[in-house]
């Protein structure tokens, strides 16, 4: 086999790969929260909030919060002050 029939079988297996959709690792198929905290976390200094249902990624739904110096908690979404603050942004958004 010539080297141009080498390089073009290689490229054509590549291109099969990338049509299976093979998961690429920490994006799918698995949580982004391995652990969480309860510790309570003053809204001022959040910066972002980001809630994840449960599905094919993840069995729980994960609660992602990055502080306005960047650092992030995954919190768990069954502590108290979570679960006001997750009503308190449902209700808001009720009423734009």
């Amino acid at each position: 086999m010539n080297r141009a029939t080498a390089v073009m079988t290689v490229i054509l297996l590549l291109c099969a790969i990338a049509a299976q959709g093979i998961p690429i690792l920490g994006t799918q198929g698995r949580c982004r929260c391995p652990r969480t905290i309860s510790n309570f976390i003053d809204p001022r200094i959040f910066k972002k909030l980001q809630y994840i249902p449960k599905g094919s990624h993840g069995e729980t739904q994960e609660i992602i919060i990055t502080t306005k110096n960047g650092k992030r908690f995954c919190v768990s979404p069954d502590a108290d002050w979570m679960k006001i603050i997750i009503r308190s942004r449902k209700g808001s958004r009720s009423h734009n």
